[in-house]
């Protein structure tokens, strides 16, 4: 199943928009289970950042069926996190000492291209679309016109979104994206930078905060999150702030000291969701339904979660579904409020809004 191949239309029980891992786990389970799914994404742009999958988001890979690809050589398996939050104290959580005992820095690319062959082997078929599709219909009889030369229209019974952030079916269905600040990710990717340990590192910064998170082949990922509204204007400037930032660490710049900055790119980070993520015949699923301050360190295990609730052996009806959701973005908003009020050594634009919430 290569990238761009295309379909003739066709009906299919599911159709995922979005081919990122939510999107190609969800199909990847799907298929697995003899349904036909159909895949529709965009053409790779910048490189994903890699991430930190915590023992709970090894747990809900094995849940679904799909921890076999974490034996990939992209990804590096854990023994926890390494952080200086609240105080100069360097602490280190080893993930040994909890349930599961095992975590991972994962190379999302790798991890996108692994779940994207297990979805193609059990049948899924996708489509690279230039623009997005138009939708009509509803619950058992939606209709999607991918708006390509040659292409024709496809039916299905169920749709799932997983557009990332911009949640692009569900806004289309109506929905409303609430963005709960303007938290932005200034990442560098590093080549030469060797490291035995591969946890992942954080540290607050008196205008924010960064961390660093090793993967395969002696490369890393660096990220520097301060406010939108703190940033300069142009990329070269932004590309400047990440690297003093960066450098300034003790735990990132530690890690980057001797190795060569390569790729950069800037993306949102903050808190958001999607307001209704689900319906009859359709439901948004990661960032589409709800998106996490990276600090949580849970995006990846969240989405993981939403598959299993939504199509998985936990599925739930719409309105049950909606509870849950809204349930847990509360729980973790909670949760974010108290780790932020932990540091209390800055103040500024920052902090302080952070430390009150």
């Amino acid at each position: 199943m290569g990238q761009g191949r295309s379909m003739t239309g066709g009906r299919f029980e599911t159709i995922v928009i979005g081919d990122g891992i939510a999107g190609w786990a969800a199909a990847a389970v799907l298929a697995r289970r003899g349904l036909a799914v159909a895949v529709l994404g965009r053409a790779q742009g910048l490189p994903p950042v890699g991430e930190y999958l915590p023992p709970e988001g090894v747990a809900a890979l094995a849940a679904l069926g799909l921890d076999g690809v974490l034996r990939s050589a992209g990804h590096r398996p854990s023994r926890g996190t390494v952080s200086i939050w609240g105080n100069d104290t360097t602490v280190r959580r080893d993930v040994l000492m909890q349930p599961g005992g095992r975590a991972f820095c994962v190379d999302r690319r790798a991890l996108e291209a692994d779940l994207r062959r297990m979805a193609g082997e059990a049948g899924a078929v996708a489509q690279t679309l230039s623009v997005p599709p138009v939708v009509t219909g509803g619950a058992g009889a939606w209709q999607l016109d991918l708006l390509c030369a040659g292409c024709a229209p496809l039916t299905a019974r169920f749709l799932i979104d997983a557009t990332g952030r911009a949640a692009w079916l569900a806004r289309a269905l109506g929905a409303r994206v609430t963005r709960c600040d303007d938290l932005t990710a200034l990442a560098l990717f590093w080549s030469g930078a060797p490291t035995e340990d591969a946890a992942l590192r954080s540290e607050s910064l008196p205008d924010g905060w960064c961390y660093a998170a090793p993967l395969s082949g002696e490369r890393l990922v660096a990220v520097f999150l301060t406010p939108a509204a703190a940033l300069p204007r142009g990329a070269a400037a932004r590309r400047a702030l990440a690297l003093e930032r960066i450098s300034e660490s003790r735990l990132a710049g530690g890690l980057c000291a001797g190795a060569r900055p390569e790729g950069f790119r800037a993306m949102a980070a903050g808190s958001q969701v999607t307001e209704p993520s689900c319906g009859p015949g359709w439901a948004a699923i990661g960032d589409a339904a709800m998106a996490f301050d990276p600090l949580a360190s849970a995006g990846m295990t969240k989405a993981l979660l939403d598959i299993r609730e939504t199509v998985g052996d936990r599925a739930l009806a719409p309105d049950a579904l909606a509870v849950r959701r809204r349930d847990r973005f509360a729980a973790y908003l909670a949760e974010l409020s108290d780790v932020y009020a932990a540091e209390q050594r800055f103040g500024g634009p920052f902090w302080t809004p952070r430390q009150s919430s």
